[in-house]
């Protein structure tokens, strides 16, 4: 602890040093090195006096903001208020406005209209109106919580997770994948005269859950990657893993639409194959840049 407090006013007194040099980006590294090794009220204000010096209105709003979060009481409150108000007017001008999202305990993943956007303690600008917060955490229920957020004010969101129970976790269990049916024992009935298709049904149905396969293994792969961002400590790591597991859900989705349709297609050869002859009697596999579909014409 000491260590990390000597290290917190090591890196203090470099920024405090930059910021006197005018050296505004660099006072911002070297404060929020400190605040990261040692927390306080102070470093948030000379956090957001560094952001001011570089007009970078949300930042310093966020620290100002934060200062005033972290000592409510402080004796310059007074002065701090209205240089919020007025950070908050030009963000307004903007058209944007900044939330900030706040869990107990912190580094839940924050996902705003459906759309991850990072880990709490998460602060971001957002158009005024109404919003949908999900709060997820692992070995806590999700939560929800629906915001409405003014065009001229910031707005902090509190939320209080609860931690996992029998009683609040859902499990959700996939439907058990159907059995291509086995292939009928051949007869000496010569009716219809021989098979039209011969193996082909069969290697569209084997190809098929193959692929259904690879969805399950891409799924399963996605899953993971979605409990490792939310496990993330760093905003970093965090888009690094959703990144991922995104590129793993695309993955599963072709390879579930593609066996899907070849499970289909399978299907109704199978179905004219043993039908008898027919004319015209054609079955495939048609693939768009939007999806794969069977088509099938004949008389059966």
């Amino acid at each position: 602890m000491e260590q990390r407090r000597a290290a917190a006013k090591t890196k203090y007194q470099q920024g405090a040093e930059a910021y006197s040099a005018g050296h505004y980006k660099d006072a911002v590294d070297l404060f929020l090195a400190a605040d990261q090794l040692a927390p306080s009220a102070p470093l948030s204000f000379n956090i957001a006096r560094a952001y001011e010096k570089l007009s970078d209105d949300a930042g310093a709003l966020r620290w100002y903001r934060d200062y005033l979060r972290r000592n409510p009481d402080a004796a310059n409150a007074a002065t701090v208020r209205p240089l919020i108000g007025a950070l908050a007017e030009n963000l307004r001008k903007k058209g944007v406005q900044q939330l900030t999202v706040l869990t107990s305990p912190a580094g839940a993943t924050v996902s705003v209209d459906d759309q991850p956007v990072g880990v709490t303690p998460w602060t971001g600008e957002l158009a005024p109106g109404e919003h949908r917060l999900l709060l997820s955490l692992r070995g806590y229920a999700d939560a929800e919580k629906a915001i409405s957020l003014a065009a001229d004010q910031p707005l902090d969101a509190n939320v209080r997770l609860e931690q996992q129970t029998q009683n609040n976790v859902q499990v959700v269990v996939p439907p058990p994948a159907a059995a291509p049916a086995a292939p009928t024992a051949p007869t000496n009935d010569t009716s219809s005269q021989g098979k039209k298709l011969g193996i082909v049904p069969w290697v569209t149905l084997g190809a098929g859950a193959a692929a259904l396969g690879g969805a399950l293994t891409f799924e399963i792969l996605r899953r993971s990657a979605e409990s490792d961002a939310k496990a993330a400590d760093t905003q970093i790591e965090y888009q690094d893993h959703l990144e991922t597991m995104q590129s793993r859900q695309t993955a599963a989705r072709v390879f579930l639409g593609t066996g899907g349709a070849l499970l289909l297609t399978g299907g109704l050869m199978l179905l004219l194959d043993k039908g008898g002859p027919s004319p015209a009697v054609s079955a495939g596999l048609m693939c768009l840049p939007g999806g794969c579909g069977a088509t099938a014409r004949g008389n059966f």
